[in-house]
């Protein structure tokens, strides 16, 4: 586990995408779990970490390079695990992905397919206080359900965005769900003036 600032760490054992762990007070607060491969790992590198007791998971949206370790996290911890509501029934099958490409990625089990935590549901038009000073809030367009996670001017924003020169920057069109809602979803995190930004691909990075 690698100190990113004091408080927040990057897991090394998350495979694919990126996880990290916020510290604050007594417990702490996991976002994103990486592949279902790399689930062993992530559990032993959070039971050899010296921190707080895992209370949260939140998972920024429902691709399996994100949510795929949750279960078995979810089993070493007992931790609550977060998903914004569209995504969940997305990920339950109860609700078609919005696009064609999402759709066949779905059915080919692209990434892997995760094995399903017992899921809490964010609600999409609402932030939420996941812990003192951890709020996920709405941010649509990778994914209906897709939020970001704030803790102290830190911005953690999953697939809503990558940096690149200091810029938050598409992903490839056919990755996004809707993309006026990714339009104003990255809109919103740069208006917010984060003084780090942690991705779900690539290094922590400052907005120019």
């Amino acid at each position: 586990m690698r100190e990113v600032i004091p408080g927040v760490h990057r897991l090394q054992s998350a495979r694919a995408g990126n996880a990290y762990l916020i510290e604050e007070g007594d417990r702490a607060v996991l976002i994103d779990t990486g592949l279902r491969s790399g689930a062993a790992g992530v559990v032993a590198e959070l039971a050899a970490a010296r921190i707080p007791a895992v209370t949260d998971i939140v998972l920024t949206h429902y691709d399996p390079d994100h949510v795929g370790a949750a279960a078995a996290v979810q089993r070493a911890t007992g931790a609550r695990v977060w998903l914004g509501a569209a995504d969940v029934r997305i990920l339950r099958g109860e609700e078609p992905a919005p696009t064609r490409m999402r759709r066949a990625m779905f059915r080919s089990g692209w990434l892997g397919r995760p094995e399903l935590p017992e899921l809490t549901a964010l609600p999409d038009d609402a932030e939420t206080e996941v812990a003192a000073a951890v709020v996920a809030v709405p941010a649509p367009g990778h994914t209906p359900g897709h939020h970001v996670v704030r803790w102290r001017r830190v911005a953690f924003i999953g697939d809503a965005a990558r940096v690149s020169g200091g810029r938050l920057v598409h992903f490839p069109g056919f990755l996004i769900s809707d993309r006026a809602a990714a339009d104003a979803t990255i809109a919103a995190i740069t208006a917010s003036a984060p003084r780090l930004v942690c991705p779900g691909h690539g290094a922590p990075a400052r907005l120019a």
